[in-house]
């Protein structure tokens, strides 16, 4: 029974922090000049603590840490961490009535992270081993968000990638010119040879140009074409992979399991792409995982580098994690302990919980809080000084 109640949760705290990066990001659909991490930190009745997080492309974290700070958390005080499926559709339950996804996807993910921190720390395994890992390092994939580089600064990273050990490469497309595009993609296979290389659109175009655009950059082999339209159109997903001679990846922006179904059921994806915090964290995105392997897909973890490496650990044949530049804790300068890629690999920590430590002194100047002002960027300022 004394075991019980040392279980129980005590307390919570969220903080969110607006930390710049180290360079903007400039994709066909935004301009990113910050990312925000919605930090949730657990307390048991024994003192142990757990901390979790969800982060944002510079959009909306000051709401997500209001709704985690003022609905969710509350409902957690007295239950008992063990009880992680009833606990993870409690908050779910309560995000999803003023609507799926989205804002409350991320506000359930934290509190789904910290309580995996508790329960490796109180089994003293790392995450990745209580979920069934079945390796110690990982493959990554170079991807950075560079529409707005010039081609020759595209090349010149590209290369810089490759001398870093890198071995499959990410790039983003949908410059309005379509032989502008044809360019760069050329100029970047020349750099790495026959190594995989995957584009992505950020949902730039509607079907007839989608097609056009795949059909054109076919050529160059790509792995996947990724985003090529909204992800709100499943039905054109359909059609256009039915047709299309490069598979479709997509998923970032698809965050509750009905919706990832749909995509499934309807043969509109390839290669299935969930984000762990865009999905309601590690308990929502292993089932998700499970329904594309269901369809014998592919499993391909979209960002999120640091939760991504403990999921893609416990899911045989999923496609290597990826790494974008200036997208991961230790880029950004926030974490004294957190994954760090090196030759296009990772290793896999073996610190009991997620196996993450902040950096709380750096996060500090950062801090965000109700009634910021948060400015948006435009991407057309980007691609002027490039």
């Amino acid at each position: 029974m004394a075991h019980h109640t040392s279980t129980r949760i005590a307390a919570f705290e969220v903080s969110v922090f607006r930390v710049p990066l180290p360079a903007p990001w400039v994709s066909a659909a935004h301009a990113i000049t910050h990312h925000e991490h919605i930090l949730v930190t657990l307390t048991l009745e024994n003192g142990l603590t757990g901390t979790g997080w969800s982060s944002t492309m510079g959009n909306a974290g000051i709401a997500i840490a209001a709704l985690a700070q003022s609905y969710l958390g509350p409902m957690l005080i007295g239950r008992d961490v063990h009880e992680h499926e009833a606990l993870w559709q409690a908050l779910w339950k309560r995000s999803h009535q003023p609507g799926p996804g989205g804002i409350a996807a991320l506000a359930v993910t934290g509190f789904d992270l910290a309580l995996w921190d508790l329960r490796g720390k109180l089994a003293g395994l790392p995450v990745r081993k209580l979920i069934g890992s079945a390796t110690e390092s990982l493959d990554v994939y170079a991807s950075a968000v560079n529409l707005h580089l010039s081609e020759s600064a595209l090349v010149e990273q590209t290369r810089r990638f490759l001398d870093a050990g890198n071995g499959l490469f990410k790039i983003k497309v949908g410059r309005p010119d379509l032989d502008e595009d044809l360019s760069r993609i050329a100029a970047v296979r020349k750099v790495i040879g026959n190594r995989p290389l995957m584009l992505d659109a950020n949902q730039r175009f509607k079907p007839g140009e989608a097609l056009r655009r795949i059909t054109a950059y076919a050529r160059f082999n790509p792995v996947w074409m990724e985003e090529p339209m909204s992800p709100s159109d499943v039905e054109g997903h359909a059609r256009l992979a039915a047709v299309s001679p490069t598979p479709i990846a997509l998923g970032e922006e698809v965050s509750t399991r009905s919706s990832f179904w749909r995509y499934v059921s309807s043969g509109a994806v390839h290669y299935l792409q969930p984000n762990v915090l865009k999905v309601g964290g590690i308990t929502e995105w292993l089932k998700i995982a499970h329904l594309g392997n269901c369809a014998n897909l592919t499993i391909a973890p979209h960002g999120a580098l640091e939760a991504s490496i403990i999921v893609a650990a416990a899911i045989p044949g999923c496609y290597p994690v990826e790494n974008i530049e200036g997208g991961s804790f230790m880029d950004q300068g926030i974490a004294h302990i957190a994954a760090k890629p090196e030759n296009g690999r990772v290793i896999l920590s073996d610190a009991p919980g997620l196996g993450v430590e902040f950096d709380h002194e750096a996060l500090a100047p950062h801090l965000g809080a109700p009634g910021d002002v948060v400015p948006l960027p435009d991407p057309a300022d980007y691609y002027a000084r490039s």
